[in-house]
């Protein structure tokens, strides 16, 4: 609760206050995409053949982890597009040569293996030498230079903060901090509440057959992901952040619909949601119930008169 109303801008008199418009703040997130689904439905003609696909072990399935860079797009004011809010989607791979020769290449050939355990080490060197760089070439010169990174509080995110990395923060007058979003809280990153699950969705039609075509199949559809499509989900992220506070702060809603889609046909989809004052002021009171010091000095002595009774 206390997260989503640090996201709420300061409410003025008797209106409704609305989010903040997060053109700063930057969501990244890790996810493993599957060469292939464990079921597949498929409709076949009487003179088609089945498909098949052999795989070595169902319980080995072959997979990669990818780490999203996503930003809400950005319009000027005649509704010109100045910055998709795209900064990358990178895998966690790394080439080796083949050991042994096999008919679909030969020993020796360099392969693309996906990395297994993606640790501390792993993200590190995604964020120094992937990420950052990413962040800082595309960049709008427009800007300001303060930038905050959000993403879950893994525990693999606990990177040290040494001076090379502090370094790479700070670099070409940047200062980019990395902020933990509460525990156990998947709708509030946008790359949970939409993206992910599309890209997931177009890789599976695709069909790969390695971890190559796996690569390039999940970068190119995060590369044709449509920005209008993607101003949405910055809408439904502020919609769960209502949810949240209606549900003091628990995850017993559903992801709210709101036609979205409709409402920009009509020239009414809003940037920036408003929020019921009194929805407000009920989780500010709820917070501040929650976090009261508990009574001191008579009240102890009361309770140590009260046992000295009883005995």
């Amino acid at each position: 609760m206390k997260w989503v109303l640090s996201h709420i801008n300061p409410i003025q008199g008797n209106e409704n206050p609305t989010f903040d418009d997060m053109k700063y703040a930057i969501d990244i997130d890790e996810k493993w995409f599957y060469l292939n689904p464990d079921k597949r439905r498929l409709y076949l003609l009487p003179s088609e053949e089945d498909p098949y696909m052999a795989q070595q072990s169902r319980r080995f399935k072959l997979k990669a982890m990818f780490m999203a860079i996503i930003k809400k797009p950005l319009y000027g004011r005649n509704g010109e597009l100045l910055h998709d809010g795209k900064y990358g989607i990178f895998p966690f791979t790394q080439k080796e040569r083949a050991k042994k020769s096999s008919k679909n290449r030969p020993g020796g050939t360099m392969v693309t293996k996906p990395l297994q355990n993606v640790n501390r080490e792993a993200i590190r060197d995604m964020l120094i030498n992937k990420v950052i760089p990413a962040v800082v070439e595309k960049w709008l010169e427009s800007l300001p230079k303060n930038v905050v990174i959000q993403w879950d509080n893994a525990r693999p995110h606990q990177i040290p903060r040494d001076e090379e990395f502090i370094a790479a923060t700070q670099a070409h007058g940047f200062n980019i901090e990395f902020v933990f979003q509460p525990a156990q809280s998947p709708d509030l990153n946008v790359l949970d509440l939409g993206l992910f699950r599309s890209i997931q969705s177009l890789q599976y039609q695709s069909f790969p057959k390695n971890v190559d075509e796996l690569v390039e199949k999940v970068i190119e559809y995060y590369n044709n992901f449509k920005p209008e499509v993607k101003k949405y989900i910055w809408v439904t992220l502020q919609s769960c952040m209502i949810k949240i506070l209606k549900a003091k702060g628990g995850n017993k809603y559903k992801i709210p619909h709101m036609n979205k889609k409709k409402l920009e046909n009509l020239g009414i989809l809003p940037n920036q949601i408003e929020v019921d004052r009194s929805i407000v002021l009920e989780a500010v009171e709820y917070l501040n119930t929650m976090f009261r010091p508990a009574p001191q000095g008579n009240h102890e002595a009361e309770t140590e008169d009260t046992e000295v009774d009883a005995d």
